[in-house]
């Protein structure tokens, strides 16, 4: 089902693409490329990744090598739905940062693989398709990561941070003991994510390659997370987890750890910028791995996603220039200390000065047995299905309104079985 899926989504953009050509030669040729002395570069632009971010990353390239680097945003809500319109329009540009290549856009993307600085990068294998390497990245965000108030653990008298999910339970009931939050959620996207955050490292070590089991009918998504179900449903009835959470905003739940309630917090790496903006907090933050199943061994594999992703339009009227262009991003010392500095992005073995809590995030990451693909999962280790997080969010707020473990189990693979 999922072969003949994606079959049919490269074949509708072949066909788009071939009217688009004939349409497209009417226009002004300028529209559809660069010139030999300009790269255009299409980009996430946020508050801390803005217009002169970009402008400034780009600036010794441009003055080594006198190509002029354009910075484009998203003419559209995002460089996701922009893209593919650009593509349509024969206007796309020659690099593309922040997506990732999938069965529709790869027919139109530069194929990287025989590049020698390739096969170095990050996480450049977890995202090729059909063994093709279309992106390269600068590090990676991890995912799985808990962070906790070390004054906190010190008033409840933890010594030390749980390893097995018996020991983070009963940390969750110290710190209840103690007064404290005994774990932070929150409502929206945070719910799904944060239980897939958690059960990353157990559920890679049981099933690597979990992704690409479900697709092969090999494994149930729901009998793969409902020992995590389980073990969620538990801690909302023992009340370590507040069934009021679901409803808070994301920013809310952050600033109630900044605030000092709450004693665990599991987040991504993104969550250190959240940290760094509040300043001096009145209690030291620490970073964990998440527990795995006694028996296995600790860390697991460590959740993550390719961060700063770049990929070249193979229809660029300056190849060459895109290619320097992406390898000095990716591979120059300079470069990568910026890129990493900017968004809470990691890259294993790197010597970049953090902060200690960044220095602890770091030997999490460098200690991962692997860096393991996220949710719907990448390249070729993909579920068979889109839409997997926002539906698995729906499904865990369900334990908060009287689900049980077992439906949620049966929730998700009658959405998965309905969706492939």
């Amino acid at each position: 089902m999922s072969t003949l899926r994606r079959r049919r989504g490269r074949t509708a953009l072949v066909a788009g693409s071939g009217l688009l050509l004939v349409l497209s030669g009417c226009a002004d040729d300028s529209a559809g490329g660069s010139s030999p002395d300009e790269v255009r570069m299409l980009v996430n632009l946020t508050d801390n990744l803005d217009q002169s971010y970009w402008e400034d990353l780009v600036r010794p390239f441009e003055e080594e090598t006198g190509l002029d680097v354009k910075i484009e945003g998203p003419t559209g809500k995002s460089v996701a739905e922009t893209f593919p319109q650009q593509l349509a329009a024969g206007t796309a540009p020659d690099v593309i940062q922040s997506i990732f290549p999938d069965d529709d856009t790869a027919p139109e993307l530069l194929d990287l693989s025989d590049l020698d600085w390739v096969a170095d990068t990050p996480m450049v294998e977890d995202y090729a398709l059909g063994g093709s390497r279309y992106v390269v990245g600068v590090g990676s965000q991890a995912q799985s990561l808990v962070f906790y108030n070390k004054t906190a653990f010190d008033e409840a008298g933890i010594s030390e941070t749980p390893t097995t999910w018996a020991e983070f339970t009963d940390v969750l009931g110290q710190l209840d003991d103690a007064g404290y939050t005994p774990m932070q959620t929150a409502g929206q996207w945070q719910t799904g994510l944060q239980l897939q955050q958690l059960f990353h490292p157990t559920l890679n070590t049981t099933h690597p390659k979990w992704q690409t089991a479900v697709t092969d009918e090999e494994l149930a998504v729901g009998d793969a997370y409902l020992p995590m179900f389980e073990l969620y449903a538990d801690w909302l009835e023992a009340g370590y987890v507040a069934q009021d959470d679901v409803g808070l905003d994301p920013s809310t739940a952050d600033g109630n750890f900044v605030a000092g309630d709450v004693g665990l917090y599991p987040n991504g790496s993104w969550f250190l910028a959240t940290l760094d903006a509040a300043g001096e907090l009145p209690f030291e933050v620490g970073a964990f791995s998440p527990p795995v199943d006694e028996g296995q061994p600790y860390p697991g594999p460590q959740g993550a996603t390719m961060a700063d992703p770049y990929m070249i339009w193979q229809g660029s009227g300056n190849v060459d220039g895109a290619q320097q262009l992406v390898e000095y991003l990716v591979t120059d010392e300079a470069a990568i200390e910026a890129q990493l500095r900017a968004d809470g992005i990691f890259r294993q073995g790197t010597t970049v000065e953090q902060t200690p809590l960044g220095e602890e995030v770091q030997t999490i990451v460098d200690d991962a047995p692997e860096l393991a693909a996220v949710g719907e999962g990448s390249g070729d280790n993909r579920l068979p299905v889109t839409g997997f997080n926002p539906k698995f969010t729906e499904v865990v707020q369900g334990l908060y309104t009287g689900q049980t473990p077992e439906q949620a189990a049966e929730a998700i693979d009658q959405w998965i079985s309905e969706s492939r």
